[in-house]
């Protein structure tokens, strides 16, 4: 069933899309071949038409011309039928108020609803792009583009230095402090979420530290000892923003933070307004000697996932469903969207610009056609004067 399309009245009004409609470099040449072969055709009607008066006028001398007259007549029928049907198309023929023509200009809204629905029954279909997703192989194709050691060098830089800018671009004392407060909780639930693992742990590591000779009520009352310490500092290190271990914490953040940025090299003219350099960032002759650890530990990553890729035919099978099991789910969900985005689209474009644009791209095909219509139709009135004959 084909999900209900958003209605153009509900997106806001924006100014007509006519960019995708600008002028192209090939426009000029298109322009000269159409009228080329336009002027070939409407020459070809003009024969068909010379000829049909010439054999009109000494057919009662020459009997026998009745045949080069029939021919030319349908010829000349044919050619201005498909004349008109062609014409009919972009503009008015002969500037004549003749209804149902200049068809592109006056339905062009119809136009973009039916372009619309077609995209959405017959492209956007779940089917269709799990089937052309299996035979793109994305998993092996991602799988070799990572194993390249340059395309996974580049792609980690880039990476970096995107995480690197938006570091630089969040209030540090909001973000910094927001993630220590969230390393904090995440510590507090494994502690609670496995306490009687830790438990465990703990009186097996006291039985073993301690002599045999002491009493299991003085071991057992270590080990309460030690669990009730490990719960009041994680209470207090919860509670107390000021607490020694969060301000630790939070010096360490900030000096694998500092190393980060000092291991990503953001190219001249893409740092932010205002960025500085950490004031221990090294600079001059020192600056080669900075670490490069984040990008390189990135770039091994990713070659190793690529590696992995390329390599496991099971891991490719199992990426590759999951890929066409979230396109698919993508595709069925806003499939209706993008139909509306089209629509909206092609109704924006100014008609009479429209329609140039649809006459460059098909104008010499159908110009073929009133070749075709002239000739067939030709072929066709000498076959029924010969029958009419016989008959």
């Amino acid at each position: 069933m084909t999900p209900d399309r958003p209605s153009r009245d509900s997106i806001p009004d924006a100014a007509p899309p006519r960019g995708t409609l600008g002028p192209r470099p090939t426009d000029d040449a298109r322009r000269s071949d159409i009228a080329r072969i336009r002027w070939r055709a409407t020459g070809l009607l003009i024969i068909a038409a010379i000829v049909f008066i010439i054999a009109r006028v000494f057919e009662p001398r020459w009997p026998w011309l009745g045949f080069v007259r029939a021919t030319a007549e349908a010829a000349l029928v044919g050619g201005l039928a498909d004349w008109f049907a062609v014409t009919a198309l972009f503009r008015r023929p002969l500037g004549l108020p003749i209804p149902h023509t200049a068809i592109i200009r006056h339905q062009k809204d119809r136009i973009a609803r039916v372009l619309g629905s077609f995209v959405q029954q017959h492209f956007l279909t779940p089917e269709l792009i799990a089937r052309r997703l299996q035979r793109l192989e994305p998993a092996r194709r991602l799988g070799a583009w990572l194993a390249d050691p340059e395309t996974s060098r580049q792609l980690a830089e880039r990476l970096s230095v995107g995480v690197a800018r938006g570091i630089d671009a969040l209030p540090v004392d909001r973000w910094r402090s927001g993630l220590v407060d969230e390393g904090v909780r995440v510590m507090a639930r494994a502690v609670q979420d496995n306490e009687s693992g830790i438990e465990d742990t703990l009186r097996e590591q006291i039985r073993l530290g301690v002599p045999r000779w002491v009493p299991s009520p003085v071991r057992e009352a270590v080990h309460r000892r030690v669990m009730a310490g490990l719960a009041r500092f994680l209470e207090q290190i919860s509670t107390d923003p000021a607490h020694p271990a969060r301000e630790r914490l939070d010096r360490s953040l900030g000096d694998a933070i500092d190393r980060f940025r000092r291991s990503v090299e953001i190219p001249a003219g893409e740092a932010a307004a205002g960025d500085e350099p950490p004031a221990d960032a090294p600079s001059g002759e020192g600056a080669a000697d900075a670490p490069a650890g984040a990008p390189a530990s990135i770039a091994r990553a990713l070659q190793a996932v690529g590696r992995h890729l390329t390599e496991d035919e099971r891991a490719r099978a199992e990426l590759e469903v999951q890929l066409t099991e979230a396109v698919t789910a993508f595709v069925d969900a806003h499939g209706a969207e993008v139909a509306a985005l089209i629509e909206d689209t092609v109704a924006g474009w100014d008609p009479a610009l429209a329609a140039e644009r649809i006459e460059l791209a098909v104008g010499r095909d159908l110009q073929y056609i009133r070749f075709n219509g002239t000739l067939v139709g030709g072929l066709a009135g000498l076959a029924l004067y010969s029958l009419g004959l016989l008959f």
